[in-house]
């Protein structure tokens, strides 16, 4: 199970579940604009960030402009929790604090 994947959730309420995270906390959600695209909302020092992944022409998976493909969104993850964010204003940041998801 994804711990971070909140599913179908707006960029509001990623906003709301990230406020009382610190900077660097992240979750993978739906993307609001496409059903078969994923959004990952970060908590930044500034505020809030969403970023989409885009799905190149062979099916993987890329964040950003610069960031390598993977094969997977969890492949995504784990390389930026090791790795800077390849976006302008976050290049700073890693994903180091997943949102968990909280089941009844």
């Amino acid at each position: 199970m994804l711990i971070w994947y909140h599913g179908a959730i707006s960029r509001g309420e990623a906003e709301s579940l990230l406020t009382l995270c610190k900077e660097s906390s992240y979750l993978v959600r739906n993307s609001q604009t496409c059903c078969t695209d994923y959004s990952l909302s970060i908590r930044s020092c500034k505020g809030f960030m969403h970023m989409k992944f885009t799905q190149t022409a062979d099916g993987r998976y890329v964040l950003g402009e610069n960031s390598p493909p993977f094969c997977t969104i969890p492949e995504v993850i784990h390389y930026y929790t090791t790795h800077k964010l390849p976006i302008r204003a976050a290049e700073h940041m890693s994903l180091l604090y997943p949102v968990i998801v909280q089941t009844l």
